[in-house]
This record gives C-alpha cells, structure tokens and sequence, in this order.
C-alpha cells in the first residue's frame, strides 16, 4: 500500500515538474547572434555594437558569430536552418536577407517567410555621388546630362542584386530607362576609388561609403534617397524634392528561424527596443546617419521586409538579373 502511494506521489511530481520547465525563463543560456558577412565590414560593426546591450537587456551573454560568404547567403540559410528555439539569431542585412534571394534562380528561403522577425535596428537612405568633375550638382542636372549622353555615362554599384544597384535601376526605371552603363565591384573600397579617379560618373551608396569624401570634396552628394533629408547632409535634397519618386533605404533587422515561439520573439524584441534606446547606439549611429529604431515589434518588422521584397521584386525582374 505504501510503494503505490510513493509511486502515485511520484507520478504527481512528474506531472507537476513539466509545466514547471516548459515554463523556464528564457534565455536561460547564452545567444547566438550570427553575422552574415567576415569581421569589420559595416553590418558587423553595427552587430558588434548592438550585441553587447542586447546581451544587457537580456541578461545573457551575446555571441557574434561571423558565417560569411555568397552575398550573406551562407549565414542567412544557416540560420533559416537552425532550431528555432531563440538562441540562435541573425544580424540581418537586406542584401544578405532580401535582395539576396529575391536575385537566385532558386532562391534559399522566402525573405518574409524564412524567417521570424524580431524587430527592424537601424534604417539608413542611401545617397548618390558624383565625381565633381562631372560637373552637375543637383539629380535634374545628371538625368539631363544623361539624356544628352546616351551610353556614355557609367555608374558603379558594390555588388550585382545589392541595394545600392538596385535604387539605381529603380532609378532609371522611373525616370524612363535612361541609358548608362553599370559597372560592378566586389564591394564599396574599389568602388570608391574608381569613383575619385573619374573612371565611373557616379553611384549610389550608403552615407558610411560615400560622407567622409563628400565633407574633404572628394565626391559631391547630390540626392539623398531618404523620405526626408539627412541630418548629415541637410543642405542636400532627396530624390522626392527634386521631382524623382525614389525612396530606398539600407535596414539592419533581427531575426530568428522561422517557427520560432511568439513569446521569444517578443522577450527578444523587448530587450532589441531597450539596446536601440541606448545613448552609446545613438551616437554611434548618427556618426554614419543611421537612425535608431526604438520602436519595432515582431509584426511591424514583418511587414517591413514584406513591403521591401515587394520593391525589389520587380525592380530585379524589370532589370533582368538573376544570379545562379
């Protein structure tokens, strides 16, 4: 009589002792943060930098786990991959989780749906320079030069399917297919250069590529393809001031596998909106005219990079690329 009773009592025990470690805090160990891009490029500053008061917030150390390689795609399937139980995250670029696949003839994952959005970082328009030697200083007066020089004119990009290439299409298209001659590089360093020697007219960059030889008049900004202009360049136009409706931008977000639980993504886009709202984020953003995102949720996240893959979608089709 006794043993069926300790044997019930211990039944009951079990039963009482999984709700308790279903309900375990979480994180209750360390995150795994994967950056899909090598170390010291932009989007693993910023990672790095958003890493250590997202771990504070959290109450968890925050691992930068560096997985480069294909345009991002290499760490982004990676973690589309994983178990999605919260701990393991990815520093988002929209050229490594938007532009990226939308570019692939099989894509790796659905930008919107390969992933549980967390919450939407920084957001940074992305602006067009030229050679000063061009001589134009305003967007109406390239188009016009442009026009004038049919095939003549070229322009750089980081990188075939980046956004930077990709607001340059969206510009041409708007504007009426003007004919210029796209020049790719393996990044914004040799992009630069070519840029200040003249050997390409222009290109659209982020402020972080372009601002430093703008302020020595290296380069001269000319739009900015922001909603309004930039605090870093506030005697420059946008794109929508002078007559051109371009607006694209540059949007570092957090995200975990898909199917990861409501509840941990919300634990993690608390503690994302507590790092955003950090003074230490908010200088160094502003150095490279990022703006600080303090307010996103998993669903105003998801819809972000919804309404952006449905920019780029046709943009890339309308373009023709398609990467293998």
């Amino acid at each position: 009589m006794k043993k069926r009773q300790i044997l019930r009592a211990a039944a009951g025990l079990g039963l009482l002792a999984a709700p308790a470690y279903a309900q375990a805090p979480f994180p209750s160990s360390s995150i795994r943060m994967v950056v899909a891009f090598p170390p010291g490029g932009n989007t693993d500053i910023f990672g790095r930098m958003f890493a250590e008061p997202f771990g504070r917030a959290l109450g968890q150390s925050v691992v930068v786990d560096n997985r480069g390689g294909a345009g991002g795609l290499i760490g982004s399937a990676e973690v589309h991959r994983a178990r999605p139980d919260g701990y393991t995250l990815i520093f988002q670029s929209p050229t490594a989780g938007i532009t990226g696949p939308l570019t692939r003839r099989v894509p790796p994952f659905d930008p919107v749906t390969g992933f549980s959005h967390i919450a939407i970082l920084g957001i940074t328009p992305l602006a067009l320079a030229v050679n000063p030697r061009l001589g134009v200083n305003s967007l109406a007066e390239l188009i016009a030069l442009i026009r004038a020089q049919p095939g003549r004119l070229s322009y750089g990009s980081s990188g075939i399917g980046g956004a930077p290439h990709l607001s340059t299409e969206l510009l041409r298209i708007r504007v009426g297919n003007l004919d210029v001659v796209h020049v790719p590089y393996r990044g914004s360093g040799p992009l630069t250069q070519d840029l200040l020697s003249g050997t390409i007219s222009f290109a659209v960059d982020a402020f972080t590529t372009l601002l430093p030889q703008h302020r020595e008049g290296k380069l001269r900004i000319i739009s900015v393809f922001g909603e309004q202009r930039a605090a870093v360049v506030p005697d420059v136009p946008t794109a929508r001031e002078s007559g051109f409706d371009v607006v694209t931008r540059i949007a570092n977000y957090l995200a975990a596998p898909p199917g990861t639980p409501p509840d941990r993504l919300e634990r993690l886009a608390a503690a994302a909106r507590a790092a955003m709202s950090t003074p230490e984020i908010a200088r160094a953003l502003e150095a490279i005219a990022f703006v600080p995102v303090t307010d996103s949720t998993p669903e105003s996240a998801t819809r972000f990079i919804a309404e952006e893959a449905a920019l780029w979608g046709p943009v890339i089709r309308a373009a023709n690329i398609e990467i293998e």
